[in-house]
């Protein structure tokens, strides 16, 4: 019961933020930012500290939030980048987030130099407070291009000397053993994991890896930054929390003096190989926000606007990702020769692996592409095939002789599309015209083109609504080139790309139960093994299989999980292969 007033408050207030006065705005906004129910904080653990360019970093977050607000799906993306010291943005991911949290992987560019770096992450609701809220962890990240290696006799990887641990940590509450304490090359290694009945209890699961001794710092989970006194509270909500996934949101303007475009017409378009549209309404301060399907990858985008008399507008769109950072200490990379070894022997891993397998994931991906696309308005009423007709001039005259859904009027000096159907609203509303499915405002624009550069004309001639437009029906045409028959872009309008969710794939790790798998294939993993979500009660036991590679040395087997309250759990275990 309390959840479900919590959540009707909540959703309340942030929806009366878009339509209210300014001076309603700041009292609200204040009350709903200033309050710690509605803050969020996320912890997240990587499967190590060290790593080499090409790597995938293994990640597990754990939602700390306020226990009311993870229940209601307040936001459901995770934003998480890799950052150099001097706040350059190295790799950047988005991953869904459940009350749970998340997991994945981020993968490290190949160009990035030898250095300190750190992961930090967030929602796009967090962006509302002081980037010192944000999570921050440091790693090491190695390029074998880059030139020699520094050493000096008691120098660390790590800057935790200059910063601050940010949760408590609790050994051994987590019991973690092995089968055996030596091991031969490529030989099963079981691991068995129970929790006392009395101990502390990590309600949303447990994260494992198994690494070579030396690469995880056990010390420093979290990094946290003095406060900014400075930042001050925040007043206003300028960014709302990702209730319904991926959200693309900017700004309408015009003229010299950047006045807001009000409650216009606004368009959007996902292009590429899964083409989608999408209709909404600019509000009164010029604001626009969409909601968008669970794609992933880079999309191409295109925006255009509706406007009055043709007013001539721009359109602004919000950063991906953040731009506020946090003032970091930058540290010199100084090594000791130990740690010299270690990251050599990481670098030549890297290398081999990267020469012999693709890393740690399987073939098949996790999301599995349909292999029919329908258009998102369906199955349309009739298809014209321009090529089963005889030659006409342009498109004007195509539709006039050889549709007769479609009838072209005028008015004011412009003409446009009206279509003929069952439906007596038709004539009510505009019909949604689409070139390549890029919508098109003006029909003006089309009439001139010739049929011959066209392969078909899909109709739908009943009344459609998309977001919060009503259309009299859809008139989607589609180039033989799929070029958009040679226009250009129209005014008012913007084509750029839009980042969406971080491509990912199973992660699976060689199994060597027979001895033809694999077998000429060298196998030097910097990570022997990696399970980021393990469902646990108290007093409960389980137990994992995994192998290990042709690399010798000592490892570390290394289970977290994380209190409610934010205190970290913890449990460890050691093997040597030889």
């Amino acid at each position: 019961m309390k959840k479900i007033i919590l959540y009707i408050i909540a959703v309340f207030i942030v929806s009366q933020a878009q339509v209210r006065t300014n001076a309603q705005s700041q009292i609200n906004d204040s009350v709903l930012l200033k309050s710690p129910v509605f803050k969020e904080k996320f912890q997240l653990f990587t499967d190590r500290n060290i790593y080499a360019v090409n790597e995938k970093i293994f990640f597990r977050a754990f939602n700390l939030s306020y226990p009311l607000l993870k229940t209601t799906n307040w936001s459901e993306i995770l934003y998480v980048e890799i950052i150099s010291q001097t706040n350059t943005s190295i790799a950047q991911g988005k991953y869904l987030l459940n009350e749970r949290g998340t997991w994945g992987y981020i993968e490290i560019p190949e160009t990035t130099p030898t250095g300190l770096y750190y992961m930090r992450a967030y929602t796009k609701w967090m962006r509302n407070f002081p980037p010192t809220n944000y999570f921050h962890s440091s790693i090491t990240i190695i390029n074998p291009n880059n030139n020699e290696l520094q050493t000096g006799k008691d120098m660390t990887v790590t800057n935790a000397d200059s910063l601050q641990n940010y949760s408590e940590i609790q050994r051994k509450t987590i019991r973690c053993n092995t089968d055996k304490k030596i091991y031969t090359k490529r030989e099963r290694v079981n691991i068995s994991i129970s929790l006392p009945e009395k101990n502390k209890f990590s309600p949303d699961g447990y994260c494992l890896t198994v690494v070579k001794t030396g690469v995880l710092d056990t010390n420093m989970y979290r990094i946290r930054f003095p406060a900014d006194k400075n930042a001050g509270n925040p007043e206003f909500v300028n960014y709302f929390p990702e209730t319904k996934e991926l959200s693309l949101s900017g700004r309408i303007v015009t003229g010299e003096r950047k006045t807001p475009v009000e409650y216009a017409r606004i368009h959007l378009a996902l292009l590429g190989d899964k083409p989608d549209y999408f209709g909404s309404l600019i509000t009164k301060a010029g604001r626009f926000r969409f909601f968008l399907p669970h794609y992933t990858g880079i999309q191409d985008v295109f925006i255009t606007v509706e406007t009055k008399n043709d007013l001539p507008s721009e359109i602004q769109i919000d950063k991906n990702f953040s731009t506020d950072f946090v003032q970091l200490p930058q540290q010199p990379f100084i090594l000791s020769s130990k740690q010299s070894e270690l990251i050599r022997e990481i670098m030549f891993n890297m290398q081999v692996e990267k020469i012999f397998r693709q890393p740690h994931t399987n073939s098949e991906a996790v999301e599995k592409e349909d292999s029919v696309f329908l258009d998102f308005f369906g199955s349309p009423f009739i298809t014209i095939k321009t090529k089963d007709y005889v030659k006409l001039p342009t498109l004007e005259e195509f539709f006039f002789e050889l549709i007769p859904t479609v009838i072209l009027k005028k008015k004011k000096g412009k003409r446009y599309f009206i279509l003929i159907g069952d439906h007596s609203d038709l004539s009510v509303y505009k019909p949604l015209i689409l070139l390549d499915h890029v919508p098109v405002i003006d029909a003006e624009i089309i009439l001139p083109l010739s049929p011959e550069k066209i392969d078909h004309i899909d109709i739908i001639n009943t009344t459609y609504i998309r977001g919060y437009l009503h259309f009299g029906g859809i008139i989607s045409i589609t180039s033989c080139e799929g070029d958009m028959a040679g226009i250009d872009i129209p005014r008012n309008s913007r084509l750029f790309n839009f980042k969406a969710f971080e491509p990912q794939q199973e992660i699976g790790f060689p199994e060597y139960s027979t001895n033809i798998n694999n077998k000429r294939s060298p196998d030097f993993r910097n990570c022997l093994f990696w399970i980021p979500n393990i469902e646990m009660d108290r007093g409960e036991k389980n137990s994992f299989d995994f192998y290990t590679s042709d690399n010798q040395g000592e490892y570390v087997v290394v289970v977290h999980g994380i209190t409610a309250e934010g205190v970290i759990l913890e449990g460890q275990c050691n093997f040597v292969v030889k």
